[in-house]
């Protein structure tokens, strides 16, 4: 049985590429980061793995101003 296609997303934590299912999706909103759990809302993503340290590392990295942009 075939599976089908299955999107990978890279953690702007640790670099690492997953699935994307197994990510947390946070925009950029006002300079600050949300976390977006649905999925749905505006603007452009950044993905990251659930691990604390790699939310640690997104939070104080630069590379969010990137996601600013709306």
């Amino acid at each position: 049985m075939r599976r089908g296609h299955v999107p990978l997303r890279t953690c702007r934590g640790c670099g690492l590429k997953r699935p994307k299912a197994g990510m947390l999706r946070f925009i950029v909103a006002e300079g600050a980061l949300v976390g977006d759990q649905r999925g749905n809302l505006p603007g452009r993503g950044i993905y990251c793995c659930n691990h604390t340290t790699c939310r640690e590392r997104l939070a104080k990295s630069k590379k969010i101003r990137k996601a600013d942009r709306n």
